[in-house]
């Protein structure tokens, strides 16, 4: 099978041949497409002497059980799925994934949605909805996206907007989208010094900020624009919680192990709401296999917004 991998310890990764996993007591899963996100190329550059080779890319993806184990009933051979495959990769024909791994969920795609669209969504949708949740994001209140324009961003102001919250979007270009996408106010980090901007605009504080971009050396100045009680989440785990508790501020670092959406029910959740028109992948580049590298490049380098997917 065609998989892109790193071979051994210091090579590229690139595409070539492994064999199909052994996938005894798990499901065969026909990957269909995968899912890009900048986790990807992080776990490459952690990659040591120590680490197992090879190591296959991703773990988003989309596609068709080939076979199941025995004894399961959640899904059967043929059902379309999608999820998470860290222990086998996701830029693979085939991966293989154990049955109620909480680090590999799993769920069913819906009709009406395609395994394209379904392989955009685990990791950043998931994680924008478990941010909304750990914020207490409802109707009525301010939120502020900062990086709205990349995946997790995307669709934290598209399922903020559901929710009926009113929000506003960082940016750097792109703040048309983000006004398209359902921000209600849109700075681009270009045009200037962006927490000033919003603190003239909205001097009486904002009730919550997602920030997907900040450093612990800059994410401190988010509480120049937080009301007391207000509350903050980083994506990158920058907030030092006890210096925002301090300013009367709830901050929280979410990541795979403490983000409860990132589950089956999660799952259901969110590609249930593009179902249902309430949100959408945005996907911005389809690649084959042969191409991830160069999509790659582009994610690390900053010039991609929205969604890449890679198609097996």
């Amino acid at each position: 099978m065609r998989a892109f991998a790193v071979r051994s310890f210091g090579q590229a990764p690139a595409a070539q041949d492994l064999p199909i996993p052994s996938a005894e007591g798990q499901f065969l899963i026909r990957v269909k497409f995968a899912g890009v996100n900048p986790i990807d190329y992080k776990l490459v550059d952690r990659l040591t002497a120590t680490s197992k080779y090879p190591f296959v890319l991703g773990a988003d993806f989309a596609g068709a059980v080939e076979s199941a184990p025995p004894g399961q009933s959640d899904f059967r051979a043929g059902d379309r799925i999608f999820g998470e495959a860290r222990t086998h990769g996701a830029y693979v024909e085939y991966t293989a994934v154990a049955p109620g791994v909480r680090a590999e969920p799993l769920a069913k795609i819906p009709d009406g949605v395609s395994d394209e669209q379904a392989a955009a969504l685990p990791i950043a949708a998931t994680t924008a909805l478990g941010s909304l949740n750990l914020l207490g994001v409802s109707a009525g209140q301010t939120l502020v996206v900062m990086g709205a324009a990349g995946g997790v961003g995307g669709f934290a102001v598209q399922i903020a907007r559901s929710r009926g919250a009113h929000v506003i979007a960082t940016v750097r270009g792109g703040a048309d989208e983000a006004l398209r996408l359902g921000a209600e106010e849109a700075y681009d980090i270009q045009a200037g010094d962006v927490i000033d901007a919003l603190h003239a605009a909205h001097p009486e504080g904002v009730d919550a900020v997602l920030d997907l971009v900040n450093s612990a050396k800059s994410i401190g100045r988010d509480a120049e624009i937080l009301k007391p009680q207000g509350s903050l989440v980083s994506s990158i785990g920058a907030a030092d919680e006890a210096w925002f508790a301090a300013r009367k501020i709830t901050a929280h670092n979410i990541g795979g192990n403490n983000n409860t959406s990132m589950s089956p029910q999660g799952l259901t959740e969110v590609v249930q709401m593009l179902a249902d028109g309430k949100i959408t992948a945005r996907i911005r580049s389809t690649v084959a296999l042969e191409g991830a590298a160069q999509i790659i490049e582009k994610l690390r380098s900053g010039g991609l917004s929205g969604k890449a997917v890679i198609r097996l």
